[in-house]
Parts: C-alpha cells; sequence; structure tokens
C-alpha cells in the first residue's frame, strides 16, 4: 500500500510539472501540487516510528534531590 501511495504521489507531482508551462493551467496546477503534498504526508505517515521509547520515564522530575 506504501508503494501505491508513493506512486500516486510522483504522478501528482509529474502532472504539477507538466501542466506548469500551459497558459491557462497555473491555477490547476497548484490543486495538484497541493495533493502531491497531501498523498506525500500520506505515504511518510505510513512508515514505522523509529523512535526509542523509554523503558522507565521518570514521573517525578525532582527524584533526584530526595535520592530515590
Amino acid at each position: 500500500m506504501r508503494t501505491l501511495s508513493a506512486l500516486v504521489a510522483v504522478l501528482f507531482l509529474l502532472g504539477a510539472a507538466a501542466t506548469l508551462p500551459l497558459l491557462g493551467a497555473v491555477l490547476f496546477a497548484a490543486v495538484l501540487f497541493g495533493a502531491f503534498v497531501l498523498a506525500l504526508v500520506g505515504v511518510f505517515s505510513g512508515l514505522e516510528d523509529r523512535t526509542v521509547e523509554q523503558h522507565d520515564p521518570a514521573l517525578d522530575p525532582a527524584a533526584w534531590r530526595r535520592g530515590l
């Protein structure tokens, strides 16, 4: 599904680039570029999260003062 979303994003970008040289299609190119940005956000949101979670998050920020 991620590949299909990336393909849609690339097609929107190519469509926006193809309509820019046309005289009356500049507004349509802006719409296609906006659709490209939305499709790109969809591709990036489908990627897995590679952040490292804390195992034991500190809930008390002043615990080090009390020696806990």
